[in-house]
């Protein structure tokens, strides 16, 4: 879908928040670097026109994977939906870190067009199960991303040596 830029930037943002039970002690700290990434952005000149939406993930053994909030021009109820985030679940150090960026991508509304900044930021304190074939790799997903506009970056929180290899 196409997005009206004429007169200001236009900036479509998803957070890919991991709310597994070892965020648990991370997670408010995490709420608080995506607010503030969207406060920067927004202080921009001239001020950008925005949309943001969210990816909470879990892994497969939880109630559930992914919930998805799409991009939304509505900062409002995203900002709500982000607080409303807890942690739990999980139970082993790697999550599904890959059907939760593939969701991202594929899954988020992303407009369609240029003159659009469109970022992923994917936040979490655990490496990806590997060993899941039935999602793409990271490098397949990120491909994809790529070949329509979308940058991928991380915020790794915690300690774990192995989230930042993949």
């Amino acid at each position: 879908r196409p997005v009206d830029t004429a007169g200001s930037p236009a900036i479509e943002v998803m957070f890919v928040l991991d709310k597994t039970g070892s965020m648990g002690g991370l997670l408010d700290g995490a709420k608080r670097k995506v607010w503030g990434i969207i406060n920067e952005m927004s202080r921009g000149k001239p001020e950008p026109k925005f949309r943001m939406g969210l990816v909470a993930y879990r892994d497969r053994k939880d109630q559930y994977v992914t919930q998805i909030t799409p991009l939304s021009g509505e900062l409002d109820p995203v900002y709500e939906k982000l607080l409303a985030l807890h942690a739990n679940g999980g139970g082993d150090g790697p999550e599904d870190v890959l059907k939760a960026l593939q969701h991202a991508v594929a899954e988020a509304g992303w407009s369609e067009g240029g003159h659009v900044l469109r970022v992923i930021y994917l936040v979490g304190d655990a490496p990806p199960h590997l060993e899941y074939k039935d999602a793409p790799t990271y490098q397949e997903t990120v491909k994809k991303a790529v070949a329509r506009g979308i940058h991928v970056n991380t915020i790794r929180c915690g300690s774990d040596a192995q989230t930042g290899t993949v």
